[in-house]
């Protein structure tokens, strides 16, 4: 493990050994000892750097309106997908979007001597992410960078997730063609992000998610960020649209897992 910041790629941007947050850094109590990459984002497209603070805002009450919002399903579809995706021999995990850590945190309670990295464009997120790493693992390294320039050199991870954030990367094509660089031949991808249920169910849920989620997310966060949450859903692909988008950026043997009558899905596939 101690090597495993030696395949780190070079980039242009510039990798500092400390964080401005503090001198605590990112990683928990445990790890402070390790290496710390924290890139600096200077150059996020406008996308990225409003997103970033949109979810600097909501960060606070991100994982109480998640849960609550969703009867809590959130976290089942994320024990799903980890439980589906942890397979024999992955030993290198990277979590994109990474948020305040769930997905990341549950590889590492979930695999044995898995090390898992997860990787946000949100400060505040983050500083969230490292309460809840330090509570209870030891094994999660947390770094601000940018889905569309990993700061990993090619082939480093055996699989790369991504759990209801890779809408919010734009281009997703070139957000794609990262998750494909930095794995190893046949790593896979957990890509985890809401779906349009079909049917009559998917009629109830759709005056649920349009007119009711916006409403009361936007009141108890404040913000107007849960109008986003449901337009960014219904623009993003269809699934077979956005399984054709995996394979063209090279991915093979993609399968779709619809979870909770379609309301999400998960998308996965190797290199």
């Amino acid at each position: 493990m101690d090597d495993f910041f030696s395949r780190v790629r070079d980039t242009r941007r510039p990798i500092h050994a400390t964080a401005p947050l503090s001198k605590n850094s990112f990683v928990p109590l445990a790890m402070r000892s390790r290496p710390l990459l924290l890139p600096e984002i200077e150059d996020m497209n406008p996308t990225e750097h409003d997103i970033a603070g949109m979810f600097d805002l909501v960060s606070g009450r991100y994982d109480l309106l998640n849960h609550v919002l969703s009867g809590y399903t959130d976290v089942r579809w994320r024990k799903k997908a980890i439980g589906m995706s942890l397979r024999s021999g992955v030993k290198d995990v990277l979590d994109v979007s990474t948020g305040t850590g769930d997905m990341a945190i549950g590889y590492e309670r979930a695999g044995s001597g898995v090390h898992v990295y997860g990787l946000d464009i949100s400060m505040e997120m983050l500083r969230i992410a490292r309460t809840k790493a330090g509570l209870g693992t030891g094994g999660v390294r947390l770094i601000r960078g940018s889905g569309l320039s990993l700061p990993f050199r090619d082939g480093t991870f055996d699989l790369v997730s991504c759990a209801f954030g890779i809408r919010n990367i734009y281009p997703r094509e070139q957000g794609i063609r990262e998750f494909y660089r930095v794995l190893r031949p046949g790593g896979g991808i957990a890509i985890l992000e809401f779906s349009m249920p079909p049917g009559a169910f998917g009629r109830i849920y759709r005056l649920y998610f349009d007119r009711v989620l916006p409403l009361l997310g936007n009141l108890i966060s404040g913000t107007r960020a849960y109008t986003y949450l449901t337009s960014s859903v219904r623009a993003f692909p269809v699934q077979a649209t956005f399984t054709r988008m995996l394979a063209s950026e090279g991915f093979r043997d993609i399968e779709i897992t619809a979870l909770t009558h379609g309301i999400a899905a998960l998308y996965s596939g190797k290199k």
